[in-house]
C-alpha cells in the first residue's frame, strides 16, 4: 500500500476567487459596528450633528463618516491611506456596502470644528473638538451609569511625547519635532475622560485647572482624586484643589530647602508593599511652601503634606550628591499609613501612562495623517474615542479573557479574525470556521450585547 505524501508546506499556488466570495480579514468589525448602533452612538450622532446644522460631505451623512473613521482605528489603521485597504475587503463591503474614498474622510476632519484654546504661531497651539467632546460625553455618561454611579472617582494626569516628521510641529523637550496631548483618565471607568492636543512646545503643565474643571463638570456630585507627576506641582492649583475639596497627590519638585531636609535625619521605615518589605524607605517631612502671609502660610501648613521616599542608589545614572535617591510626594491625604499614601499614588503610573501607550500602538497615534494641526487634533480627539469605545466593548459586551488584554492584543485575537459574510433570506450571515474561538467569541457577545442594550434603555 502507497502512502500519501503531504504536500510541501514551504510551496504554494496563488489562484483568484472567480465571484465576490465575502470572505473577510476583520471578523470582529461587525460586533463594533453593531454595538455603536445598540448603546445608542450612532443616534447621538446623528442628533449632534443634525442639531449644529452640518452639511454632507461627498454625499455622506456625518455619523457615517466618524463611524468609518472608528473602524478604521479599532481595526489597526493608521493613516487615510489605510482605508483603502479596508474598503477592499469583500466582506466588509457585503458588511458595510459602498463606502466612501480617501479624499472624504480628510476632507472632513479639515471642515470639523476645532476650538483652539491657545493660539499663537511660535509659543504652540492647544485645541480639542467640541462638537466631538459632546460624544465623548455621551460615552462617559454611559459607563459611569453602568459603573453603578460611583460617588468617588480618581482623575490621572499626564502629558506625552508623540514625535512626528510633520513640518509644522514644534520642538519638544527631548529635542525632536513633536505633538504633546493632555489626557485625563479614569481608572474606575477605564476611559479617557478629557483631553487636549498641543504642539511639542507647550509646557506640559500648562492647563491643569483648566482640564480639571472639565471633568468636574461631567459629574459635579462626586468626590474627586488627582494624580500628577511634577508637572502638576503647582502651589496656586493644588491651593484650589483644596478649595474644591478634591484629594491630590503630586510629585513634588525639590529645591534646596526640600532637598536639606532629606539629607538631615529623619524617622525612616520601610516601605511595604503587598505585605513584602522593600528596599525603599519613607516618612513625613516638616516641609513649608513659598507663602505670601501668614494666613496663607497657616492653610497650606493646616492641609499639605509631604511624603518622603528614599532608595539606595544602585550606580546606573543617577545623578546628585549622597548616597539615596529621592522622591517626595505632595498630598492632602488624611490617610495614615505611608504605605497606602505611597502605593495610592504610584497606581498612576500603570493608569494615564499605560492609557498612552495604547493610544500609540492600538488607536492610529504611530504616525499623524495631516500636516494640518487642527485635522491631526480632530483625528487624535477620534482616536481617544476609538480607544473609549474598544475598552466599553472590553468591559461590558466581550468575554472575561478579552476584558484586560491591551488593544493591539483584541486585535489580534478577535477584529482581525477571519470570517466569511454573506447576505441570504434577507439577512446579514457572519459565518465562523468550525474549531476558530471566534464563534464562541461572538456567541457570548452577542447575548451580552443585547442584555447591555436593554439595560442602557432602562437607565434612560
Amino acid at each position: 500500500m502507497q502512502t500519501l505524501k503531504h504536500p510541501n508546506p514551504y510551496s504554494f499556488k496563488l489562484e483568484v476567487a472567480k465571484n465576490n466570495s465575502g470572505a473577510t480579514s476583520f471578523g470582529g468589525l461587525p460586533l463594533l459596528h453593531k454595538a455603536l448602533k445598540e448603546i445608542g452612538l450612532i443616534d447621538h450622532m446623528k442628533d449632534v450633528f443634525y442639531l449644529k446644522g452640518y452639511l454632507k460631505e461627498g454625499g455622506y451623512q456625518d455619523h457615517v463618516i466618524l463611524e468609518a473613521i472608528i473602524l478604521l482605528m479599532a481595526s489597526g489603521g493608521k493613516c487615510f491611506s489605510d482605508w483603502e485597504y479596508l474598503v477592499s475587503d469583500p466582506g466588509f463591503q457585503k458588511m458595510f456596502g459602498a463606502c466612501m474614498s480617501v479624499d472624504t474622510l480628510e476632507r472632513y476632519l479639515k471642515r470639523l470644528v476645532v476650538t483652539e484654546i491657545v493660539h499663537d504661531g511660535t509659543q504652540g497651539r492647544v485645541a480639542f473638538s467640541t462638537l466631538l467632546e459632546i460624544i465623548h460625553k455621551e460615552m462617559i455618561s454611559k459607563a459611569y451609569e453602568l459603573a453603578g454611579r460611583p460617588d468617588k472617582l480618581t482623575l490621572d494626569l499626564d502629558t506625552s511625547i508623540f514625535e512626528t516628521t510633520k513640518s509644522d510641529a514644534f520642538f519638544s523637550y527631548e529635542m525632536t519635532r513633536a505633538y504633546q496631548p493632555f489626557v485625563a483618565y479614569c481608572p474606575e471607568l477605564k476611559m479617557v475622560i478629557a483631553h487636549e492636543f498641543r504642539d511639542g512646545n507647550i509646557a506640559p503643565q500648562t492647563g491643569y485647572r483648566r482640564v480639571i474643571e472639565r471633568c468636574l463638570t461631567l459629574f459635579p456630585q462626586v468626590k474627586w482624586t488627582v494624580r500628577s507627576d511634577s508637572a502638576g506641582y503647582a502651589i496656586k492649583l493644588m491651593d484650589w484643589m483644596e478649595s474644591k475639596r478634591i484629594t491630590f497627590y503630586v510629585t513634588a519638585d525639590q529645591f534646596e530647602l526640600m532637598r536639606e531636609i532629606l539629607r538631615k535625619h529623619l524617622e525612616w521605615q520601610t516601605y511595604v508593599s503587598g505585605g513584602i518589605k522593600t528596599d525603599q524607605e519613607c516618612a513625613e517631612i516638616a516641609y513649608v511652601t513659598t507663602f505670601s502671609s501668614q494666613e496663607e502660610l497657616k492653610l497650606r501648613a493646616k492641609f499639605m503634606r509631604f511624603i518622603a521616599v528614599r532608595k539606595l542608589k544602585t550606580g546606573q545614572l543617577e545623578i546628585g550628591a549622597g548616597k539615596y535617591v529621592y522622591q517626595v510626594i505632595a498630598t492632602n491625604s488624611l490617610e495614615k499609613d505611608l504605605n497606602i499614601l505611597l502605593k495610592t499614588h504610584w497606581k498612576r503610573c500603570g493608569s494615564v501612562e499605560y492609557a498612552h501607550s495604547q493610544l500609540k500602538s492600538g488607536c492610529g497615534l504611530k504616525n499623524f495623517p495631516s500636516g494640518d494641526f487642527n485635522v491631526n487634533a480632530a483625528w487624535f480627539s477620534l482616536a481617544v474615542l476609538t480607544h473609549n469605545v474598544l475598552r466599553f466593548l472590553q468591559e461590558h459586551v466581550l468575554p472575561e479573557n478579552l476584558q484586560n488584554c491591551e488593544i493591539q492584543t483584541l486585535q489580534f485575537r478577535f477584529i482581525r479574525a477571519a470570517a466569511w459574510i454573506k447576505h441570504k433570506a434577507r439577512q446579514t450571515v457572519l459565518r465562523c470556521s468550525k474549531n476558530h474561538p471566534l464563534y464562541e467569541i461572538y456567541r457570548a457577545a452577542l447575548a451580552k450585547l443585547d442584555a447591555l442594550a436593554y439595560r442602557l434603555l432602562q437607565i434612560a
